[in-house]
């Protein structure tokens, strides 16, 4: 049985620093751009590319960012985390972390996440869900695209090319939150 609960610091954090957050894929997409226009083209990668995010459970000045916290448990066991955070200026839900451990994917745990996401998001009067992944993120772009989730704009510089995979390129997405009734 699927669970949500909110996540509770500092007890969280041993579970929480064993979540396996990688993910292996053939496809990326590859930003082409002129002056004025962009594209997201994809394009097959042989070997796979492999990549684990690094969390940032431990740092409590990133934790004091997020507005709201939730864990998906499995019977029990660990199955995803989300975190978001409401930016009142111009009124969207950040969403700052979404993983589904691989054993868990493809079994509605994101699908679920995303839902206490909007609920969350249609509490504090957020307009949108906005989120940054990675153009070689490809397993989790196609999952935002299923969620109804639109490509609105990328960012060649944002990572530090010492410090990530080569040619990596932030890529930015939206949803609409539906008007709560009143």
């Amino acid at each position: 049985m699927l669970t949500i609960r909110a996540a509770h610091w500092p007890q969280d954090e041993a579970v929480l620093s064993a979540l396996d957050t990688s993910f292996v894929t053939r496809l990326i997409y590859k930003p082409v751009r002129d002056e004025f226009s962009f594209a997201l083209i994809q394009k097959t990668v042989d070997p796979p590319l492999r990549k684990r995010y690094e969390l940032p459970f431990a740092d409590p000045l990133e934790r004091h960012s997020w507005d709201y916290t939730a864990i998906a448990e499995e019977n029990g066991e660990l199955a995803g985390f989300a975190a978001a955070q409401y930016a009142a200026w111009n009124r969207r839900a950040i969403i700052w972390h979404l993983y589904v451990v691989p054993a868990a994917r493809q079994k509605g745990v994101g699908t679920k996440l995303l839902s206490t996401l909007d609920t969350y998001a249609g509490s504090v009067g957020a307009r949108c869900l906005w989120l940054e992944t990675q153009n070689v993120n490809y397993p989790a772009i196609q999952f935002y695209r299923r969620s109804g989730f639109q490509f609105c704009g990328f960012d060649e510089s944002l990572y530090d090319p010492e410090s990530s995979a080569d040619q990596e390129v932030a890529l930015f997405f939206v949803r609409p939150i539906a008007p709560r009734a009143r």
